[in-house]
């Protein structure tokens, strides 16, 4: 897009070409709609006084802004020329216009509708009237300009047979009753001829519309967030759920920092549908930013959600209790009369299921095979796997997939593993070390 910086101007007057070409920049997706200006413009014009068609004092220009804050009209004006850029007369403007709204100024006359009347937000005097082949500047000072080069000029349109104007040619001319409009709200390509057409239907708009006792305002996309917007972390994963109050697209911005990084790829959203984009190939246990971005279809109007964070869990295993349950054992090979533990784990990454463990061979008095003897199990003593050989852990683990002992992040799971200690075992105390593997 174009954006229009004081002082450099794309127009031409009278048919002689001055190309002053502003800069080209990216707009920000926050600060104004997609293909539209940065700044407030002309957006519609109605001429209603033509002389000797029966016209009547309805003559009003609308203006626009894109962005996505309020601009202030506190010590701007409107100003006009004759087709030849004479004849200049000028009205104050004060208050302020609306982020992606409407400002409308309405010339007070003496047979101006009093419904336009009402809903204007400056009342120009009544000497401040339009006819075709005008030229309508949009200026931020209260001074006449000096040209059509001014530095203060904000917007223009000439149309009709106006020899001023942007671009290569003149809005068209404005037919009784109707009205010159842009394509788009604020769209702005510098071009009067492309970017306006003949409105057969006018639409004047203010910041605040009254009609017959109504207000009539503008809601503007939104994404909304769950009020649980993060769910299912994981350690390399989350899910994000929002909803968005129009049909397009959406996608959600992510990293380390507010910077985002990475970004998922733009899915189609429905209004008012939740819906949920995941994240995936995070690492664990670190905090990420986020948010999410939306624009309508045709990319008219966007949104973003202010920065957020979660943060993926821990890699790994974290083992929060070890307790022997059963602290003697007889030397007769029974499991009844063996040892036996209690292990509390919390496996961090869901997508682990299968558990599996290990233990070194025992030492003590004499040597002690953990291969042969021990076994764990996972749902409470229902079924075992056994321990087949010391330091190696076999070759199936348990399935945890179904298993979770809690609401708490991660999957709780409860091991329990028994020893039986083989017939003619040397009496005395012994000690062994362990290992437990989740994929």
């Amino acid at each position: 897009m174009r954006e229009k910086i004081r002082g450099e101007r794309a127009v031409w007057v009278a048919a002689a070409a001055i190309f002053l070409f502003s800069s080209l920049s990216f707009m920000p997706a926050s600060r104004a709609e997609a293909g539209a200006a940065a700044h407030a413009v002309v957006n519609e014009v109605s001429v209603d006084s033509i002389v000797g068609t029966g016209g009547t004092d309805d003559d009003w220009i609308e203006l626009y802004n894109p962005t996505g804050e309020a601009v202030s009209l506190d010590g701007w004006s409107i100003q006009k020329a004759s087709a030849s850029g004479s004849s200049l007369s000028r009205q104050a403007l004060s208050g302020q216009i609306p982020a992606k709204s409407h400002f409308l100024i309405v010339r007070n006359g003496s047979s101006t509708s009093q419904a336009l009347k009402d809903a204007a937000d400056v009342l120009a005097s009544d000497s401040f009237s339009l006819s075709n082949n005008n030229i309508v500047y949009l200026v931020n000072d209260n001074n006449n300009i000096t040209g059509a080069s001014d530095a203060n000029i904000v917007d223009l349109v000439g149309f009709g047979t106006a020899a001023i104007f942007e671009g290569a040619a003149a809005a068209p001319a404005i037919p009784e009753g109707k009205s010159i409009a842009r394509l788009a709200n604020g769209e702005d390509t510098d071009q009067n001829a492309a970017d306006f057409a003949v409105s057969d239907n006018p639409t004047p708009e203010g910041a605040v519309l009254t009609k017959d006792n109504e207000i009539i305002g503008t809601v503007y996309l939104t994404i909304t967030p769950e009020a649980e917007p993060v769910k299912n972390i994981s350690s390399t994963g989350a899910d994000i759920s929002f909803t968005v109050n129009a049909a397009g697209q959406a996608a959600v911005k992510y990293g380390l920092d507010a910077a985002y990084a990475s970004s998922t790829n733009p899915e189609n959203v429905v209004a008012n549908v939740k819906k949920t984009l995941s994240l995936s190939g995070l690492q664990c246990g670190k905090t990420y930013h986020y948010a999410v971005y939306a624009e309508n279809v045709g990319a008219t109007e966007n949104d973003q959600t202010e920065d957020a964070i979660f943060t993926t869990l821990p890699c790994g295993i974290a083992v929060h209790s070890l307790a022997m349950t059963r602290t003697g054992a007889k030397a007769n090979n029974k499991y009844a009369d063996g040892w036996s533990w209690k292990f509390n784990i919390t496996v961090w990454d869901a997508r682990e299921t299968s558990l599996k463990m290990k233990f070194n061979q025992w030492s003590g008095p004499a040597a002690l095979n953990a291969g042969g003897n021990m076994q764990f199990s996972v749902d409470n003593g229902a079924s075992w796997l056994d321990i087949a050989a010391n330091g190696a852990y076999p070759a199936a683990g348990a399935n945890i997939g179904a298993i979770d002992q809690s609401a708490e992040a991660g999957r709780q799971v409860e091991i329990l593993v028994r020893m039986k200690v083989p017939a003619g075992t040397a009496a005395g105390t012994y000690n062994s070390g362990y290992g437990i593997l989740t994929e």
